[in-house]
């Protein structure tokens, strides 16, 4: 779908100024999703929008004023068929990311990027995946009934994410901490190639894998941070399309359940940062044309430094 000509203007929305420039971080971010729905509708693949982006779908009928992200969740077995296929369907200027694609993109999901243009959060700035404006995909998986077996996945999944994290992350990123490089280097011993970093977190899925919709009253993003928000999966049942700026998009039937849970009274506005914090965006440079001009300016050293301060001060 084309861009309404007058959708790239500032504008002022809940007395909050929306930036020309935000406003084309916005319409790069549509555009992607609407590559993201052709490949799923094509696959037959259920996904919804969520957390701000579907609260924005319901309040403002897009996006939240302040925000700069959007998000969609898909059930694991929909997330793991779009994963089989994503590498064939999303071509250039579109990557699909995983730490199947790109190790050091090690997440618990998935990021679809446009390479033409630059999402850089600050302190990924020396890791070595593409960093073009993206949208979440996030995962949706099934939580056992069963508090024991829940708390034993979620002990597993922590030991396995720490170690990716470790093994992945460029070794200045645990510079801060002996300790933490010491490990970091034990993990490259261990897992020393690209295969081995991909099974290390195949095993990290596999552990919420094992739990079945048919089991299973509750999903839950268990994604990076193994979390005690679940959701009752039959919120899902029905979807319906609402407006969002000039598309359409679907959100579950019984969304009211979830946005209650997850902001008590969604309907009154409220300024919250996003989870990303400061990004450096540019809907007109290439990522990693950017990339290298940050890195010549900020230099691998006064990032150590910063990176042991930081770590001091935390």
């Amino acid at each position: 779908m084309a861009i309404p000509k007058d959708f790239l203007s500032e504008e002022v929305r809940c007395g909050y100024t929306i930036s020309a420039a935000m406003k084309q971080v916005w319409a790069c971010q549509l555009e992607l999703f609407e590559e993201f729905s052709r490949v799923c509708d094509k696959y037959k693949l259920r996904f919804w929008v969520d957390s701000g982006t579907l609260l924005g779908a319901v309040r403002h009928k897009g996006y939240i004023p302040w925000d700069d992200d959007l998000d969609v969740a898909m059930f694991r077995e929909d997330y793991d068929k779009l994963v089989s296929i994503a590498q064939c369907e999303f071509q250039k200027p579109y990557v699909f990311q995983t730490a199947y694609s790109e190790p050091q993109f090690v997440r618990g999901h998935a990021q679809l990027r446009d390479s033409r243009t630059t999402a850089i959060i600050p302190y990924e700035l020396y890791k070595d995946f593409n960093q073009g404006i993206f949208i979440d995909v996030f995962v949706m998986d099934y939580v056992p009934e069963d508090e024991k077996e829940k708390r034993r996945q979620g002990h597993r999944a922590s030991m396995l994410r720490d170690k990716l994290e470790l093994r992945s992350n460029p070794l200045i990123y645990s510079a801060g901490s002996l300790y933490n490089l010491y490990r970091a280097i034990k993990y490259r011993l261990k897992y020393p190639t690209r295969k081995s970093v991909v099974d290390l977190y195949r095993r990290y899925e596999d552990t919420f894998r094992c739990n079945k919709g048919s089991d299973c009253s509750f999903v839950a993003f268990t994604a990076w941070v193994y979390t005690d928000i679940r959701r009752d999966k039959h919120v899902f049942d029905e979807t319906v399309y609402l407006d969002f700026e000039y598309l359409k998009v679907p959100v579950p039937k019984g969304y009211d359940k979830l946005l209650t849970v997850k902001y008590g009274d969604y309907m009154k506005p409220s300024h919250i940062p996003n989870d990303h914090g400061e990004v450096i965006f540019d809907a007109r440079t290439p990522a990693d044309i950017k990339v290298r001009e940050l890195r010549r300016k900020t230099g691998r050293v006064k990032f150590f430094f910063n990176t042991i301060l930081s770590f001091s001060e935390s």
